[in-house]
């Protein structure tokens, strides 16, 4: 039975595992080692998750869902074809897509991962994690920070002794964390961050501007159209990626319109966005008590790094070297294959040590209502901390304890874990006698609470706790992940055209769509009654078509003669 290690993306994800003294990257069917984290519901009850179900999201908008990370451990509900989904079953697919295709590749079942998860994500949201992989059929003992994923996979191949923080900037999310690394030592010495920042506020940025210079009311637009901007505006972005400036032509309705920007452009418009960005820099520097003289350099990762302004904005707040990791999309996935291998004693990782730390403080409400912190933030894992309460009143026999974690001084603003009480204390005035709080927290999230008096003691185990979904439910959602069966794998290469024929034939029109309507009637027709020769000529016709409408080199409303011969119908 094989351990495999995900990093569960808000835009993508991957699944990693150690082979043959190796980390290797599963390829999904279309060859690809990068799933996008988007699901759609079929009317029949089937399910798509990949690069079939993105394509669903212009033709299927009301059945289709993506960046459902950002909801994880929330009370959100997702509706599609009569059924309620939370973000953690959306999760679940993507996770038994990625198992699936993990077991295809190593001929053998797959039964426990390890899944990466934001370092500023809290206890819900790692439960909601722990959650989805169990409703996706695998035992999820350990979760690990993304950000120490990478500094994992970085030191195990420069083996150096250097202090840096690992950028690390997603789809959805922003992870910041700050490194102290040396020989087969890794130690996370703080983390910051914000799960609610990433490359998707940048699309949505691009589109405002653009239907704002457009003199469009962001209001008229339909589910689709709203789509097709934000489509086109992170494939705008990608193009400034490699180019200071970038156009494309985008057809709402039966008009068109050029969407048009450029790097410094897109600088002001994104001001705010940038201005977030430095807060969890600073708050990793002051956390750790460091300046910028201390700092060997800053390594970018995550998909949304690779975008020049990111680079170029980090390297203007800070004052070290700014490098980009050489496999930016993939270090997470590769890290976390690394913490597969270590938690297997795999012979070429074993000594590999990495230190974790807790990325937010865990305490209790005292009688104020205020939050007193027990475990601070950045405290290394696993620890060990105690602190000495005393009663508030005369006699007092009782007392009742809130746990919380968080940052704010209100306790209720933070978030509750749990609640225990020690009773039999002995009658005594005020502040007279108290008990002795101990905290121990490990590496899994496990908060271990020790309360002693002098004649009494109580324990309790707090397993990130879970305030969104009761047993009942989880069993529940459990019955019917197993009713429901993914699209067949070996389907998915020509559906994924085919979904992609309709998106485009949605966006296009005049001579365009009907060149795509004839082309995918012959590829239809090749498929069901034609050789496999035929299937692939007709293929190969139809993919260069919609790529060259997706690259603009064709109008979208003319087509002056892409292919020198039309087939009549």
């Amino acid at each position: 039975m094989a351990v495999i290690g995900i990093d569960l993306g808000t835009t993508n994800s991957l699944c990693a595992v150690c082979r043959d003294g190796k980390i290797a990257l599963v390829p999904n069917p279309n060859g690809d080692y990068l799933t996008p984290s988007v699901v759609s519901f079929g009317d029949q009850g089937e399910v798509y998750v990949g690069k079939i179900a993105k394509e669903m999201q212009i033709t299927r908008p009301k059945q289709t869902f993506a960046e459902f990370k950002r909801d994880m451990g929330t009370d959100r509900i997702f509706r599609a074809c009569g059924q309620e989904y939370r973000a953690e079953e959306l999760s679940a697919f993507v996770l038994k897509k990625l198992k699936e295709d993990a077991e295809k590749f190593l001929g053998e079942p797959v039964t426990e991962a390890v899944i990466s998860v934001p370092a500023y994500f809290d206890d819900d949201r790692r439960y909601a994690t722990k959650n989805a992989g169990k409703l996706a059929g695998l035992y999820v003992e350990r979760i690990v920070n993304e950000p120490s994923a990478v500094a994992l996979r970085h030191q195990v191949r420069e083996k150096e002794m250097e202090t840096f923080i690992i950028f690390d900037f997603g789809g959805g999310t922003l992870d910041v964390s700050l490194v102290e690394a040396f020989d087969n030592m890794v130690e996370i010495r703080a983390v910051a961050g914000d799960n609610h920042l990433g490359g998707k506020d940048f699309n949505e940025v691009i589109a405002e501007d653009f239907l704002k210079n457009c003199g469009i009311d962001p209001s008229s637009l339909g589910e689709k159209e709203h789509g097709i901007v934000l489509r086109e505006a992170e494939l705008l972005k990608k193009q400034l990626s490699k180019e200071d400036t970038a156009e494309r032509t985008v057809l709402l309705g039966e008009k068109e319109y050029v969407m048009r920007l450029d790097n410094q452009k897109l600088i002001r418009i994104a001001a705010g966005l940038f201005q977030r960005m430095s807060v969890p820099l600073k708050r990793v520097m002051d956390d750790a008590g460091m300046q910028w003289e201390d700092i060997d350099r800053i390594i970018l990762a995550g998909g949304s790094s690779k975008m020049p302004v990111v680079r170029r904005y980090v390297e203007s707040i800070s004052e070290t070297e700014v490098v980009m990791d050489d496999r930016p999309d993939e270090c997470v996935a590769i890290g976390v294959g690394l913490t597969v291998a270590i938690k297997e004693r795999s012979v070429e990782w074993k000594d590999m040590i990495l230190a974790d730390i807790c990325p937010f403080s865990l305490g209790t409400e005292i009688y104020d209502g205020t939050f007193s912190t027990i475990i601070e933030r950045n405290d290394s894992l696993p620890c060990s901390r105690s602190r000495y309460y005393v009663t508030t009143a005369d006699n007092q026999t009782t007392m009742h304890f809130k746990i919380y974690q968080g940052e704010h001084l209100n306790a209720k603003e933070n978030l509750l874990l749990g609640e225990l009480d020690i009773t039999d204390l002995p009658e005594a005035p005020a502040r007279e006698t108290g008990v002795l709080v101990t905290f121990l927290y490990d590496i899994n999230g496990i908060l271990d609470i020790h309360i002693k008096s002098a004649t009494n003691e109580v324990r309790k185990v707090i397993l990130n706790k879970n305030i969104r979904m009761s047993g009942e439910e989880l069993d529940k959602c459990i019955e019917k992940m197993n009713q429901t069966a993914l699209y067949p794998a070996g389907r998915e290469r020509n559906r994924l055209l085919v979904e992609r024929a309709k998106r485009l034939f949605e966006e296009s029109s005049g001579v365009v769509r009907e060149n795509i309507r004839v082309l995918l009637k012959q590829f239809a027709e090749a498929v069901d009654y034609g050789a496999e020769r035929d299937i692939r000529e007709q293929y190969v016709r139809l993919s260069l078509y919609l790529e060259a409408v997706e690259q603009n080199r064709v109008s979208l409303k003319e087509d002056p003669s892409f292919w020198e011969e039309h087939e009549d119908e």
